[in-house]
């Protein structure tokens, strides 16, 4: 037999990695890889089950222990809710015995500030992203290219104020679910 040389197992190599590569990106990129994982292995087996016993009987075993998987996912969603709630009501206990007066300071400062943040970070970031281009323009004698530059230039600075808008508006976020909960009536549940 002859040796293949590294150029022709390169070759093989590429050729099937797009198969391959599309089943992990399917995998990985889903929002629960280890079900479309079983998913993908139950479906190659069903279609090598008619055939082959030995399919047919790992696609039986698959099955069981996807059933009792999808059980132990059930009951570990069903206590990861239970510790998100009873974190809630502690924190809400916490803040009916401690100095309320404090921690709505804080939440009215973060309320009523962090919109003024976000309206002057916009404000930024259209000033950053049109001086730019202005700033390129006085540069570079291609005004296409001076926009691009600029553009480009003014979008990594909006990217960085999007993280930073997005981090105030998540604290307003959870400002208002700790003191308003799910609805209205979580809250006067909490003080009965």
């Amino acid at each position: 037999m002859a040796k293949k040389s590294f150029k022709q197992f390169c070759g093989e190599v590429v050729q099937k990695v797009p198969a391959i590569a599309t089943g992990i990106f399917e995998v990985v990129t889903s929002p629960n890889p280890a079900a479309t994982a079983i998913g993908r292995v139950s479906e190659l087996l069903k279609s090598k089950a008619e055939k082959d016993e030995k399919a047919r009987m790992a696609l039986q075993e698959l099955e069981q222990h996807r059933m009792e998987w999808e059980k132990e996912m059930y009951e570990l969603d069903i206590e990861a809710y239970k510790a998100e709630v009873s974190d809630r009501s502690s924190a809400r206990q916490k803040y009916l015995d401690a100095d309320k007066a404090s921690a709505d300071a804080i939440g009215r400062q973060i309320i009523g500030r962090n919109l003024t943040y976000i309206f002057i970070l916009l404000l930024v970031q259209v000033l950053v992203t049109i001086s730019s281009v202005f700033l390129a323009s006085g540069f570079i004698e291609d005004k296409e290219t001076a926009v691009t530059i600029g553009s480009s230039l003014g979008s990594v600075v909006g990217a960085a104020i999007g993280t930073v808008i997005g981090s105030l508006l998540q604290e307003r976020n959870q400002v208002v679910g700790f003191h308003f909960g799910s609805s209205m009536g979580s809250r006067q549940k909490d003080y009965k």
